[in-house]
């Protein structure tokens, strides 16, 4: 079972960027023909007990074809095979299908189409492991102890061209390997399986999770985190602490700081969220509430590996500043929300969703946050979240995985799976008392649709006070 360390570049381009030239070049007059590739070639290695369980590689190319004449539009998806033939009939026959139902869509008052022509290609060749090499990484690493994981891996690449005059094409190459290591007892290294009949089970859930990937393959960083996990599940074997309800010093890792980011993904920065009252960062739009001054947050495309362009031909910019010392500093405008609202347009995806949000790390030390804490809890990520008032942007939570009670410094006890309900306003607000100085990226782990571009960059934070309430 092998691959390739390093695959070309371009390699993707040279099967399925023919299909952007086949569909462009069907425009009629008072038409425009769209085109948008997604392609990858994913490896992907699943494991159990600390061992490979299930290997093997998917490659697959979708093709958006889009139709816009009279103010309307229609939209039709293609599955590309990599042979120029066969995919430019494909996309003769999708867009003859387009051009039946166009004359039944209702004219798109919103629509907007970047109607100055742009080229660009970026492509980036990234080491990857062998399945090979991941695998005896891997397992070497875990040896006796009950690691669950998931690799994924390869290269993708989007294009995006238009009758217009646009022709876009990204490649590059990533992986990530997202893992558990569970404390529910050791494992026979001879034969993977549990080395006592049975598994304590008080201890059977408890789990230390995390994720590493992006730029070069580095064996050794998979070892060091592996080995990371291994401390902390040690310290999960311990007797549990069950804590009362109520307001307690908190640590979060980097990780749990990327959960709550995420959360803001979720309209925060939208214009259309923020035009109709929906965004749960209204206070701070408004600037009837600000964070604390430490808090700089951006949408870095070009730091993650994103590409630079979009599905109406507008370019983005590399980076966004969206709250910049505390202060509200911008939002995701996309071209139907610019000509729905009045807006300058700035690129944004038309959900207007952040990809690659990126925290300014701080001034505390990672290796003394713990002394900092003193006594407090120690959160590593987030198990669940959600809104449970999305106007004052207040998040309730579990903490499932790897979370300690800290005494003087040092961590005594595992805790029991509590739920925080706290605001995101307070939590980078009044009650950050600081940011670690190092920010750690967490690349897209989504792969239900297709893998995705994107990460989300964050350092720890230390907090006066979390409100658990169970």
């Amino acid at each position: 079972m092998t691959s390739s360390t390093r695959r070309p570049a371009d390699a993707l381009r040279a099967r399925y960027g023919h299909a952007l030239d086949a569909a462009t070049g069907l425009a009629r007059p008072g038409e425009v023909c769209l085109a948008w590739v997604r392609a990858e070639c994913s490896d992907f290695v699943r494991f159990n007990h600390g061992r490979m369980r299930q290997a093997g590689t998917v490659e697959r190319a979708l093709c958006e074809l889009r139709l816009v004449a009279d103010g309307r539009q229609v939209r039709h998806c293609l599955t590309l095979c990599g042979d120029p033939d066969v995919d430019a009939a494909r996309v003769r026959d999708g867009m003859a299908r387009l051009r039946a139902a166009l004359g039944h869509a209702r004219v798109d008052a919103f629509l907007d189409l970047d109607r100055l022509a742009a080229r660009s290609a970026h492509t980036q060749s990234v080491r990857m492991p062998t399945s090979d090499e991941l695998v005896d990484t891997v397992c070497a690493a875990a040896s006796g102890h009950d690691l669950v994981g998931f690799h994924a891996g390869g290269p993708m690449a989007c294009g995006f061209a238009s009758s217009l005059g646009h022709h876009h094409w990204h490649e590059t190459a990533s992986w990530t390997f997202d893992y558990s290591v569970y404390a529910g007892g050791g494992l026979d290294p001879a034969t993977g399986r549990p080395a006592r009949a049975a598994v304590d089970a008080a201890l059977r859930d408890k789990a230390v999770k995390a994720t590493v990937g992006g730029g070069d393959w580095s064996a050794e960083r998979v070892r060091a985190a592996i080995a990371r996990s291994i401390t902390q599940v040690e310290l999960l074997r311990r007797p549990p602490r069950t804590l009362a309800a109520g307001r307690h010093r908190a640590l979060l890792d980097a990780r749990a700081v990327a959960d709550l980011l995420e959360m803001l993904a979720w309209g925060g920065f939208s214009a259309r969220a923020l035009a109709s009252g929906q965004s749960p960062l209204m206070r701070l739009a408004d600037g009837s509430a600000r964070l604390d001054r430490r808090v700089s947050l951006v949408e870095d495309l070009e730091g993650a590996g994103v590409p630079l362009f979009q599905a109406d031909g507008y370019a983005r910019p590399p980076r966004l500043d969206l709250i910049r010392d505390g202060a509200f500093a911008g939002r995701l405008v996309s071209p139907r929300s610019a000509r729905e609202f009045g807006l300058a347009g700035n690129g944004a995806t038309g959900d207007e969703t952040p990809q690659a949000l990126s925290l300014a790390p701080g001034t505390l030390a990672e290796s003394d946050a713990l002394a900092a804490l003193g006594s407090g809890v120690w959160v590593s990520n987030f198990w669940y979240l959600n809104f449970s008032d999305r106007p004052a942007c207040r998040i309730t939570g579990m903490t499932r995985f790897a979370t300690f009670w800290v005494e003087d410094g040092e961590p005594v006890a595992p805790v029991q799976a509590m739920r925080f309900d706290d605001s995101l306003l307070r939590v980078f607000g009044d009650r950050l008392e600081a940011l670690t100085g190092t920010a750690h990226a967490f690349p897209d782990t989504a792969t239900y649709d297709g893998r995705a571009f994107g990460a989300v960059r964050a350092p720890g934070a230390l907090l006066t006070g979390l409100d658990f309430t169970l």
